[in-house]
């Protein structure tokens, strides 16, 4: 009997065990799932947590949870040194077959050469992150990342060489009275220097601050969240030339819109999105920032037929108050890659602006061009080291014609995590000197004092000359019979005058402009200064080679960029529209009869031509030049 309950015995006891860990299963799946959704969602800070409670309980020498730990550290402020180790735990077990959102998987992907390559970066361990780089382009093969690696590695070689000539620069922290324990980023100043907007890293949401500067210091913010009505959504992207009105840009998981914000009766209203249809899209509007008159904005969208992902755009307000068509700055300033927060100087000659394109040292750097008297923009110059890091630089306010600019920091001298710093030359006054003088009212014009003669005597000053009134008006001339009125003649209609004009061509594959193309745009430009009741569109167009829907969109890049040329050249954006026609409206042939490839027909297919769309009296109609006969498309 007693042999009987032993095993009994045993397994009654081996029950509530095996519960157990049934439970701590179920846990560690519910960490690992809440890992991934923050994960997806880049809360990088809340995915970590979660994914350290796998680290420590068994997941130790899992590849996949120490590259995910890597990966979240470096996209934390402050903490991206951590990433090293694990990412290099992480590339001790690699296999090129990953499968991502499975806790089963304890592989991690040839993409952590990547991550890695990118955490040596922001380390300025540069050596090291070209050696990883480079690894990842032997086991990479035919990856659509090699692009990205060699971008990165000559990031890198920029990094090493801007480092070894830094700009003489003085970065100083704006004090406890703006900058705490917690994150304070996206500073903006008011023209007048009086009022700034900023973001405060609160326990549970992101805070709009706003600090006024006075007796020479800012003082307490002043959390101006529930007035404007954000849920923690909403960030600060520009304020206005006087500081009573915000722009800011209102986020969620799908979508990003500009809203704007009043200051009225002591308080500041609840935010709204901008006014008209052509700024908030379905697409990503990230950021706007406004001219001193408020009456243009440069702001950022991923929307389609741009140059690359974000690109900057600028839209002036229009009579009735609404925002017009966006115009692309266009390819001198936009890059394939990222374009972000751009800012306008107070005297609007010079733009800054982050990319992730140009001559770049890693992640986003703060570049600007100039406009010269002729509105063109200058080539995109990187404000060097160390403005500019081996990580993201982003959100560089220019203050005063950029005397000052601000930018959020994280230096050994912070509070915390990110402080706002002011930049200066070294050679320049300090901050508080410069501030004084900027702000310090203009002198109001000396009335000569009071006279002492020498008797003693106080006489008032010499009076002023007083100019006399103007003659009263001539009395009318007396009024004229009023004739009758003469026959009525109609007025005979003139016959509209044609101009040839050539069209703008490309060559395959491509959406630049020719020196060629350019002087043909040039004509065009000529036309619309000399008949300005003229609208003209602008009609893109490919050849028959290669993918339909891919010709369609370069046909409309290719419009695209032929009215940003107008533009620049002076033409009002609203007389202009472009539209890509693709694969259609051929001129030319694409092929010959025998099936065999024509090339120069599908030159002259590869094209931007001219149509007036309206005038207020119709004499111009535009004509292209005839195809030859032996090239001519026939249906």
């Amino acid at each position: 009997m007693k042999t009987v309950l032993i095993p009994i015995l045993v397994l009654l006891l081996q029950v509530p065990l095996l519960a157990q860990d049934n439970e701590e299963q179920i846990d560690l799946k519910e960490y690992f799932l809440d890992a991934e959704y923050f994960f997806a969602q880049e809360e990088y800070l809340d995915a970590v947590y979660d994914y350290l409670e796998l680290y420590n309980n068994g997941y130790r020498d899992n590849a996949n949870i120490n590259y995910r730990i890597g990966i979240c550290y470096l996209n934390i402020p402050g903490q991206k040194d951590k990433s090293i180790d694990y990412l290099l735990e992480a590339l001790k077990s690699v296999s090129p077959k990953y499968r991502e959102s499975s806790l089963k998987q304890t592989n991690a992907p040839i993409d952590a050469y990547l991550f890695l390559g990118n955490a040596y970066r922001v380390n300025n361990q540069l050596a090291k992150a070209i050696e990883s780089y480079n690894k990842y382009k032997e086991l990479a093969g035919q990856s659509e990342e090699i692009q990205y690696a060699d971008q990165q590695i000559s990031a890198c070689n920029n990094a090493i060489r801007f480092m070894e000539n830094p700009s003489p620069v003085r970065m100083t922290n704006l004090g406890d009275s703006v900058n705490g324990a917690s994150s304070n980023y996206k500073a903006v100043i008011s023209g007048d220097g009086r009022t700034m907007a900023y973001m405060n890293e609160l326990p549970f949401y992101r805070a709009v601050f706003v600090s006024y500067y006075n007796d020479g210091s800012w003082t307490a913010p002043i959390n101006i969240t529930p007035q404007i009505q954000s849920d923690g959504d909403q960030f600060v992207s520009s304020i206005s030339y006087d500081g009573t009105r915000l722009y800011l840009t209102k986020e969620d998981a799908f979508n990003s819109d500009i809203y704007t914000t009043d200051f009225k009766n002591g308080k500041w209203t609840k935010s709204v999105p901008v006014a008209g249809q052509n700024i908030n899209t379905k697409y990503w509007e990230s950021h706007a920032s406004i001219s001193r008159d408020g009456k243009t904005m440069y702001f950022t969208s991923n929307r389609k037929n741009g140059f690359g992902e974000m690109d900057i755009y600028k839209s002036v307000l229009q009579p009735e108050g609404q925002w017009g068509m966006p115009v692309n700055l266009g390819l001198g300033i936009n890059t394939p890659l990222n374009e972000d927060t751009p800012f306008i100087t107070e005297n609007d000659s010079m733009l800054y602006f982050s990319s992730q394109g140009h001559e770049n040292m890693g992640g986003y750097d703060i570049f600007r061009c100039r406009l010269d008297a002729a509105g063109h923009w200058s080539s995109a110059e990187n404000v060097r080291y160390p403005i500019n890091t081996t990580d993201d630089d982003l959100f560089y306010y220019p203050w005063h014609n950029a005397r000052v600019v601000y930018a959020s920091l994280i230096r050994p001298d912070g509070h915390g995590k990110e402080d706002i710093y002011a930049i200066q030359p070294v050679a320049d006054k300090s901050l508080a000197d410069l501030i004084d003088d900027i702000l310090k009212p203009a002198k109001e014009p000396e009335v000569p004092a009071l006279v002492q003669k020498e008797t003693g005597e106080t006489v008032p000053p010499p009076a002023q000359p007083v100019t006399p009134p103007p003659p009263p008006p001539p009395p009318p001339p007396p009024a004229e019979p009023i004739p009758s009125p003469a026959p009525s003649v109609q007025p005979q209609m003139e016959s509209p005058k044609e101009i040839i004009l050539k069209p703008v061509y490309f060559a395959f594959d491509y959406y630049q402009l020719t020196d060629e193309g350019q002087e043909q745009l040039k004509q065009v430009y000529k036309l619309m200064k000399d008949y300005p009741s003229i609208h003209v569109r602008l009609l893109g167009h490919a050849d028959a080679k290669g993918p339909a829907a891919y010709n369609l969109v370069l046909s409309e890049k290719r419009a695209t960029i032929a009215l940003q040329f107008l533009v620049n050249q002076g033409i009002e954006s609203g007389r202009l529209t472009a539209v890509g026609i693709g694969e259609k409206n051929f001129v030319a042939i694409n092929t010959n009869p025998n099936g065999t490839d024509n090339p120069d027909g599908r030159k002259l297919n590869r094209r931007v031509e001219y149509e007036i769309t309206d005038s207020d009296d119709m004499v111009i109609k535009i004509k292209m030049p005839p195809v030859p006969d032996h090239l001519k498309f026939r249906e």
